[in-house]
């Protein structure tokens, strides 16, 4: 039998001075981000041993995410979600990942609740 699995974290929050005109970046900013780590032999191996140290810990991904997505400063969400993801990679290789940054409230008209960019990795392929 074949099972899949993924360790999925969203709404992750953190303020940043991210923004493309240095207005934007004047103050800090709200950010949301969602993540997927795949990972079926890991969680599979944890779904029978119960056993946290079997896993990928989701508090370690969060962290993860607050520490790429605050450290220096971006014009872009999609630097921003290169950081996050390359973050997540280094710390699990061998794992598909996939990365959602939302900018909340972007100034731009129609008034959005966010403006996202999406990016994801499969060492795999």
């Amino acid at each position: 039998m074949t099972q899949s699995g993924a360790i999925v974290v969203r709404g992750i929050t953190f303020e940043a001075h991210h923004g493309a005109s240095a207005a934007e970046r004047e103050r800090t900013r709200r950010f949301e981000v969602d993540v997927e780590v795949h990972a079926p032999e890991t969680i599979g191996r944890a779904a029978r041993s119960d056993q946290l140290a079997d896993t990928i810990d989701y508090r370690e991904v969060c962290a993860l995410v607050v520490q790429a997505g605050t450290a220096g400063t971006c014009h872009l969400i999609e630097t921003v979600a290169a950081r996050i993801l390359d973050a997540l990679g280094e710390r699990h290789p061998a794992s598909a990942i996939s990365v959602e940054v939302r900018k909340v409230d972007p100034p731009c008209p129609g008034s959005p609740r966010s403006a996202a960019v999406r990016l994801s990795r499969d060492p795999g392929r």
